[in-house]
């Protein structure tokens, strides 16, 4: 929760310090909305620069070669645009790259000419069941070239032909497809992946707001100290992504997480890992959970959507779910000139960003506990974890105390029979068999709470924690 992120002892600093992130995050989106993002090309360089400059200082840049081959692909050539316009009968642009860069196909090859409005058609891709809206397309793997705008338009008295096409693009055979790249040293040498993807131009919520938050969730990530390593990539959907397992020892890769679609109005959801019983799954289901009081949305994985289906492949096999605020797909705005500034907000992508803590919180607390000494009851009493006043055990109106433990100043006296609940099923289940996800699970007893008393009983030396 924010708590994670400063103190909670000061109401009015910590209102401050959202405005001032709020603000932070609308720069971020403004300055970086405009660019072309695509596979490669010059705009995903600025981004991943701005990036590196604004929010995460000292992340790397990384790239493969146009040609060369990773796995089944190959990485293509570098394209950028300078320009593209259609001009009607009357000289007017009627669709104008410069204006709404939706508005030429993605990898559109480079033509000029004079041509009817029968041809043109052939090249225009609209969304008649939307028709104010520009559509998102690409032609990443054909050579064409085409444009993209409302289905109004074409409709009007301003579509009128012959019309004066100009698409001045380039394709670069020696050019390079670039990612970001940042690694977080932890403790162990046992990583946990974030992805998250800039191929997408002038769309909002997918993914220039998960671009944002992967980044803020690093620099956090950076500030504490953690067990696992966490590597973070932000890469071109797919073929980046490929490219990166191909360049990459990922033996030590454990599991992971997939940061798209964070700032819509919608419902917090999680789409699910290949496997819903691993353990990276459970942290995400448990810090939903915890935020949402269980009102979120399952989505169950299937090998679509995002790179999930390359991290999850048979050769790699890492567990990587995602939670989003209106996910890809569930969203009418999707993939359209609808899904911009307006659509996602600061604060949207601040909540998704409380959920990504909490989440990267339950990865860093798993564990398996186990008890010192294996037999009977621990004597609390006489360690101050037991009530020196008798009869208020499972006494509601004496455990209306909610607040929990404050490790930092815990007071051993002041117990409540949450946690009192707690050390009876640690006790029964630390057998370095249970990890502290199945110990609440059993008991049915919150996962803060189960990992609170685990911290009690690792100060009182009645128990270790193994880490996987």
């Amino acid at each position: 929760s924010i708590a994670f992120i400063i103190s909670s002892d000061n109401i009015c600093f910590i209102l401050i310090y959202l405005c001032m992130l709020e603000e932070k995050i609308n720069g971020y989106l403004k300055d970086l909305f405009p660019l072309n993002r695509s596979l490669t090309g010059d705009d995903n360089l600025k981004t991943i620069q701005y990036l590196i400059d604004n929010i995460l200082e000292g992340g790397n840049i990384k790239s493969i070669s146009s040609g060369e081959k990773a796995f089944d692909w190959e990485v293509p050539s570098e394209w950028n645009v300078k320009e593209a316009y259609v001009k009607n009968k009357f000289g007017n642009k009627i669709i104008d790259f410069k204006k709404n860069n939706l508005h030429l196909v993605s990898y559109s090859t480079p033509f000029k000419g004079v041509i009817s409005k029968e041809e043109l058609l052939k090249h225009i891709h609209t969304l008649p069941e939307k028709p104010n809206s520009i559509p998102y397309r690409t032609t990443y793997y054909n050579r064409k070239w085409g444009f993209c705008c409302s289905e109004n338009l074409i409709k009007s008295s301003e579509f009128e032909g012959p019309f004066d096409v100009f698409i001045d693009s380039s394709f670069n055979d020696n050019g390079k497809l670039n990612w970001l790249e940042y690694k977080k040293k932890g403790a162990s040498n046992k990583e946990i992946l974030i992805s998250s993807y800039l191929c997408h131009p002038s769309l909002a919520n997918d993914n220039l707001s998960g671009i944002i938050l992967s980044c803020l969730l690093m620099r956090k990530l950076n500030e504490i100290n953690t067990h696992y390593t966490y590597r973070l990539i932000i890469v071109p959907e797919t073929i980046g992504s490929i490219s990166f397992l191909s360049q990459t020892n990922t033996d030590n890769i454990i599991g992971g997480m997939i940061i798209t679609c964070v700032g819509g109005n919608d419902k917090l959801s999680l789409k699910e890992g290949f496997d819903s019983s691993h353990w990276i799954n459970e942290a995400a289901h448990l810090s939903l959970k915890s935020i949402t009081d269980g009102n979120y949305l399952t989505y169950p994985f299937v090998p679509d959507g995002s790179d999930e289906r390359q991290y999850s492949s048979p050769e790699f096999r890492i567990v990587t779910p995602s939670i989003h605020k209106s996910k890809y797909y569930e969203y009418d705005e999707y993939h359209t000139s609808d899904d911009n500034l307006s659509f996602i907000s600061s604060k949207n992508i601040l909540q998704s960003l409380e959920v990504y803590i909490k989440w990267i919180k339950n990865i860093e607390s798993y564990c398996y506990p186990e008890r010192i000494m294996k037999s009977c009851e621990f004597q609390l009493g006489k360690r101050g974890l037991y009530p020196v006043l008798g009869g208020t055990l499972n006494q509601k109106v004496h455990e209306e105390n909610k607040n929990g433990f404050d490790l930092r100043k815990f007071d051993f006296n002041n117990l409540t029979g949450k946690h009192l609940d707690a050390f009876h099923w640690l006790m029964h289940l630390s057998d370095s068999n249970n990890s502290n996800f199945e110990i609440a699970r059993i008991s049915k007893i919150n996962i803060e709470i189960i990992n609170e008393s685990i911290e009690i009983f690792k100060i009182k030396k009645l128990l270790k924690v193994n880490k996987n």
